[in-house]
């Protein structure tokens, strides 16, 4: 498997810790999340500073990028940002984490195989993916027309134009802030 690719598994994995929820409740989410993002980022704090650490890592998980040698990478703000989600009230966290967890690996996926462009820059053909797949993520969750294609703008938005701050860190919470307040 490619590292692009298992990059998207990763991403879209991100989401697994929500089949928690029906079996032990909202708050085992949170404190879930709340471990592994701590630990996480540990473990990325270890890899950006020991290059021996970050050597093994990317044997063990080869999906970091070039740029990413010495700064944190995108699943350490993912974390981060799924952090900050977490702590709004139900059903906020599913919606961000399920938005987020699908529409970005889609964007990446929809962008780079129909607008060519460097590793990692934003196309319009994955912008349209990101929007679609949040479209659907909140559509399934049963949010109104409106709540759904006024969220999915927003963050589609964000995730394209984040920076200077990783859209992984942005996005969640702002998915979890909009449904709160809108929903």
């Amino acid at each position: 498997m490619t590292g692009p690719a298992l990059r998207r598994l990763v991403h879209a994995s991100s989401a697994l810790p929500l089949l928690l929820v029906p079996v032990a409740g909202w708050s085992v989410l949170a404190f879930v999340v709340s471990v592994a993002v701590v630990v996480g980022w540990m473990l990325e704090t270890a890899r950006i500073m020991d290059p021996r650490v970050h050597g093994y890592l990317s044997r063990l998980v080869p999906v970091f990028r070039a740029a990413e040698m010495k700064r944190p990478c995108g699943a350490a703000w993912l974390g981060a940002g799924y952090l900050f989600a977490v702590w709004f009230p139900s059903p906020a966290p599913a919606a961000a984490i399920l938005v987020v967890a699908l529409a970005d690996p889609a964007a990446s996926l929809v962008g780079s195989r129909f607008s060519p462009a460097p590793v990692g820059a934003k196309t319009l053909a994955g912008s349209a993916a990101h929007f679609a797949v949040a479209c659907a993520v909140l559509a399934a969750l049963a949010y109104p027309w409106w709540l759904v294609l006024g969220v999915a703008t927003l963050v589609t938005a964000l995730e394209r134009w984040s920076a200077p701050l990783n859209d992984n860190l942005v996005v969640p919470p702002a998915v979890a802030l909009a449904v709160t307040l809108l929903g």
